[in-house]
């Protein structure tokens, strides 16, 4: 799960076009991603979470690579955790 902001300073249709440029090339998602949901809120800076599975490490790292890549400076923050439903949590925790 990643946990995301885009740059205030960066124009939005410029962000956008990027990300609309990654998706209609194939180039993202990237290979070994399954994106399970990809949300952006309308807060101001935008920020966001793009919940994925990633069949190892690596793919996980190019995912976020990808973005950087592509508009240095994309994200002013980037955090990516491996997570659970708390329902599986929770039985854990209990134990």
């Amino acid at each position: 799960m990643t946990y995301w902001e885009l740059n205030p300073d960066k124009d939005i249709k410029e962000i956008a076009k990027v990300g609309a440029q990654l998706a209609q090339s194939g180039k993202w998602p990237t290979k070994g991603i399954k994106v399970i949901a990809w949300y952006i809120t309308p807060s101001i800076p935008s920020w966001g979470v793009t919940i994925f599975e990633a069949e190892n490490e690596e793919a996980a790292f190019n995912a976020q690579l990808l973005w950087t890549k592509a508009m240095p400076g994309f994200f002013t923050r980037h955090k990516t955790s491996p997570a659970l439903p708390t329902e599986k949590v929770i039985p854990l925790a209990l134990a």
